[in-house]
C-alpha cells in the first residue's frame, strides 16, 4: 500500500478524508502534482483534463497527488479520487475558464473550497 505524504499548506480545506487509488496515466505528458485528470472512455487511461474534448476526458474525475512523468510511457500512479481541496492550488489547464473550473468535478467526490 502506498502512503501519500500530505503537504504542509492549505491544500486540504475540508473535513473529508482524502482517498486515492491507482490509475494509468497515458503517455505523452509530464503531469504536475494537483492536476485535474479526465478518463478517456476508449482506453480507461487518465489524461490532463480537457473541458473541450469529446473522448471522456472532458469530465475531471481524478487529481494527481504528485508529479507523474508519463512523457514517454504510460505510468501507473496513485491518484486522488476524493477530498476537499483549495481551488487556488490546483494546476488548472491553461485557458480553463472560471465556469469550466466550477463544473469540472461535478458528480464526483472531489470538491473545492477556499481555506477558512
Amino acid at each position: 500500500m502506498s502512503t501519500l505524504q500530505q503537504p504542509v499548506d492549505n491544500w486540504n480545506t475540508g473535513s473529508d478524508q482524502i482517498q486515492t487509488t491507482l490509475g494509468t496515466v497515458a503517455s505523452g505528458a509530464n503531469v504536475p502534482d494537483r492536476t485535474p485528470l479526465g478518463q478517456v472512455t476508449a482506453t480507461g487511461k487518465f489524461v490532463v483534463w480537457n473541458p473541450t474534448a469529446t473522448d471522456g476526458s472532458e469530465k475531471a474525475v481524478r487529481l494527481t497527488s504528485y508529479q507523474v512523468n508519463a512523457a514517454s510511457a504510460d505510468v501507473v500512479a496513485q491518484l486522488v479520487k476524493a477530498g476537499t481541496f483549495n481551488p487556488e492550488l490546483v494546476n488548472w489547464p491553461v485557458g480553463a475558464t472560471a465556469v469550466q473550473k466550477l463544473g469540472a468535478f461535478v458528480g464526483t467526490p472531489i470538491s473545492f473550497q477556499l481555506p477558512a
